[in-house]
This record gives structure tokens, sequence and C-alpha cells, in this order.
């Protein structure tokens, strides 16, 4: 047998050694593609935020395993629940539209698309009950969720304050019950800042279109700032606690703050103030006047004389608003929309008797009186 030269094996041994330490070196790090907008994958979403110091190692993580628990959902789903399925597609894309428009630059906005997207995965197991249009998740209690046919299931402001107020807050709601909806609520506020004024707003996370006018998420509402003005008061109310009183001055910050700024006051204060439910183009009569009433509330409960005059003031837009709503035979929704429904017609019938109990003018039963006589028009149920 021929004698092996180990130094002639010397090259391949080399190699192999090599090629080994190459296959225990680390993995290098996946590069993240966060310059696509709304194509960015939703999966890479925290890491780029975590990237850009917007998200720290643990909220990146639990970001990380809903997405991933999410899709595999909706993989799982595909064949046998294509609604399922779509709903997740919609929520993670969701997320991606928000991403790619640049709205995630705190966290703040993100944790509530994350709930969304939690949410979104409870209804498409089938876990949510609907109560006539609300749904209250065990991932955000004592919130209310509403399902919008092809938009998806979202938060709603307005329907979570109903549950403990009616044009104004329900006598029989416990105090209980009234503290700690207001407490998640101002828990799960964002915060504007403008002209001097901070002030919490609750954002409507889904596209919406009123009057012709198309509203792009996020977008706020004055209805929700009056009912949330009339829910802080009426806790403070009932606790006598401070905390209330401030926090129910900060709502009233955005009252000031004109719609273009960021607040919900109509631009033109020529004909007194109005606070605008979806866009100042549109003009939603009730929602204007229900947040008014919110003002009312307020200045009742406060006693301040400078809260008493944006009612006044807010009252005097009504009068100067009201008669191109009114067609002498029905009412109209909005300044941009026709007929309202049987039921609105009746809302705005309630609103106008709640201001006369409020102020005891004479004007506000004039108007509901007539109202009450209007006959539905053809067509309008």
């Amino acid at each position: 047998m021929r004698a092996v030269d180990r130094r002639a094996q010397l090259p391949f041994v080399r190699l192999l050694i090599l090629g080994l330490l190459g296959c225990l070196a680390p993995i290098p790090p996946v590069l993240l593609d966060c310059k696509s907008g709304s194509l960015t994958p939703p999966g890479l979403i925290p890491g780029c935020l975590a990237t850009a110091g917007t998200l720290g190692a643990s909220d990146r993580a639990r970001a990380d395993s809903l997405i991933a628990v999410a899709t595999a959902l909706r993989d799982s789903l595909s064949k046998v629940d294509a609604g399922g399925a779509h709903e997740i597609t919609g929520a993670l894309q969701h997320l991606g539209d928000f991403y790619g428009n640049g709205a995630f630059a705190d966290s703040g906005r993100f944790d509530r698309m994350l709930d969304h997207l939690a949410v979104t995965l409870e209804h498409a197991r089938g876990a949510l009950v609907d109560y006539n249009g609300r749904m209250f998740p065990l991932r955000t209690p004592w919130l209310s969720w509403h399902d919008y046919p092809d938009i998806g299931i979202y938060f709603q402001p307005v329907n979570t304050m109903q549950e403990v107020e009616w044009l104004m807050p329900r006598p029989d709601a416990s105090d209980d019950s009234v503290v700690a909806m207001s407490e998640r609520l101002y828990q799960y506020a964002l915060w504007r800042e403008a002209d001097g004024r901070r002030f919490p707003v609750w954002e409507y996370e889904f596209p919406w279109t009123s009057g012709g006018v198309a509203v792009k998420a996020p977008w706020i509402s004055g209805l929700a700032e009056g009912l949330g003005l009339a829910l802080f008061a009426d806790a403070y109310r009932r606790t006598n606690d401070p905390v209330w009183r401030t926090r129910t001055y900060e709502i009233l910050n955005a009252m000031y703050v004109p719609w273009q700024d960021g607040g919900v006051l109509l631009p033109d204060t020529s004909h007194g103030y109005w606070w605008e439910e979806y866009h100042p183009t549109v003009q939603v009569w009730n929602g204007s006047a229900w947040a008014l009433l919110g003002v009312g509330y307020a200045a009742q409960v406060t006693g301040d004389p400078e809260i008493s005059r944006l009612f006044s003031r807010g009252i005097d837009a009504l009068k100067y608003y009201t008669p191109l709503y009114d067609t002498g035979t029905w009412t109209l929704y909005s300044r941009t929309q026709g007929y309202n429904t049987v039921a609105y017609h009746t809302l705005c019938i309630d609103i106008m008797d709640a201001f006369y109990a409020r102020t005891g003018d004479p004007w506000f039963k004039t108007v509901a009186d007539r109202w009450r006589s209007y006959v539905p028009p053809p067509g309008v149920q």
C-alpha cells in the first residue's frame, strides 16, 4: 500500500475547515425594506418602526406575534371561510396603508391599529356578540365597536358614549359605569396640539364618505368631542373629583380649534360656533346640534361663564343654520344630502326638545312642534 502524503492533503483540510466555520457563522440579519410605503409587508412594519425608534423591543415582539397569528389565521381560513380571510386581509393591509401615509409617527396610533387587527381576529372567529350594532371585545373593555359592511369592524367613539348618555347623560347610569367608561376613554384618546391648546381626540380609523365628501382615515368628529365633554363633566358631577374637571377642560380645547388645524370648530364663526361632525362642507345638523348640547351640559356642571359663552355662541349658530335644513315639509340630514329618515327626523325633534328644556327659549319649542306636524315625504322611511 502506498503511503499517504499528508502535506498534499493540507489544502483540502483547510477548505473543509473553512466550509464548516462558514456553516457555523451567524446568519446575517434580514434587511428590512422600509421604503415601500403601503406596499410594505405587514410583518415587516414592527421592525421598521423599531428601527426608526418608534417601538421598543417588547412592543415590537408583541406586534410581531399578533401579525404572525393574524397571517396564519387568514391562511387557514382562505379555503373554508373566504369572508373571514378577506376581513383579516383588509385589517393587515390597513396597517400598511397607515404606515405608507406616515401615520405611525408615534406608537399610540400603531397600538390602536393593532387593537383593530386583534378585534378583527375575534370577529373572524365568531367570538363577538352584536348588541344592536354594538360589540364589546375583550381586547378593549368598555369600548364599543361596530361592523361596517365591506369596511371592517372598528372602534366607534359615539356608540361607546351613548351607552351611558343619550342627548344628555343618563340619570339611570351607575356612577361606577360612568367613571369606568370615562377612564377607559381617556386612556384610549390620542392627543393633538394646535393654537397653544392640547386636547384628546378619538379617531375614526376607516375612510368615510358623507354627502359626497370623502374623509380619509384617521378623522375625528365634533359629535364625539361633544359627547366626551358631557361624559367627563358628568363624571366630575358624580364624583366631585377635580381630575374629571381638568379632563373636561382638556376636551373643551378641541372646541376652540378650527377644523383645518385639527380641531372640530367650523372655520367660519361669523354666525356663531358650529362644531362639525364629518367635514365643514357637509355640516350634518344632528351631529353639530348634539355636540352643542354637550357644551351646554359642561357649562351647567362647571358654572363657568366662559363655557356658557361658548354655549351661547353655539345657540347663535344653531338658530342661523337650522332654517337651511327645514324644507317646510320635512328636515334635511346635512347641507349636501337629502331628507332625513323618519328616525333621524325624530332625533332632531328630540334634540330641539332637549334645548328647550335646557334654555327655556320658546324658539326651540316652536321649531320642534312644527317638525312634529310634518308628514314623511313619499319614499321616506
